[in-house]
């Protein structure tokens, strides 16, 4: 059988088409490289339809190697940062948030309605109910506020 006596472009892109189906199967990327390398390996063995099979193996090799760690350099980021960083930090998400305080902060510390939720807030001065706040951090679950000028 002479099909199995050499390489061709071929085998190539068919061993890319492998890879790709394998990689959508849930890989992470891991194969993307390879399945790039066999690509280009196809066009070199389109190109150059002599070369020796150790050779071709071993351009593949360097390739799918050197592809492999170009994708996950330019890719790592990209896949380390969520999309919405403070979806479950929801006192996170009101640094910044201005309101009316409903009731007076007395010793530091009162109670007040954002939204549909009741938090604890904190302040270093007194503030008297209808004062215009901002928070301004977070310590656990409480909301650290002061007077907005």
């Amino acid at each position: 059988m002479e099909i199995f006596t050499e390489i061709t472009a071929y085998h190539w892109v068919a061993l890319g088409l492998i890879l790709l189906t394998a990689e959508m199967l849930g890989a992470s990327g891991f194969l993307l490289g390879a399945a790039a390398a066999a690509f280009a390996m196809g066009v070199v063995a389109w190109i150059v339809p002599g070369l020796s099979i150790p050779i071709q193996l071993a351009i593949y090799g360097a390739g799918a190697t050197v592809l492999t760690i170009v994708y996950f350099q330019l890719f790592r980021d990209a896949q380390k940062k969520p999309a919405r960083p403070l979806l479950n930090k929801r006192a996170k998400r009101l640094i910044g948030h201005q309101f009316k305080l409903d009731k007076a902060v007395e010793l530091g510390s009162a109670k007040v309605q954002i939204g549909d939720t009741l938090w604890t807030v904190e302040s270093e001065e007194e503030l008297t109910e209808g004062t215009l706040v901002e928070v301004i951090d977070t310590h656990r679950m409480s909301l650290k506020i002061a007077a907005k000028a």
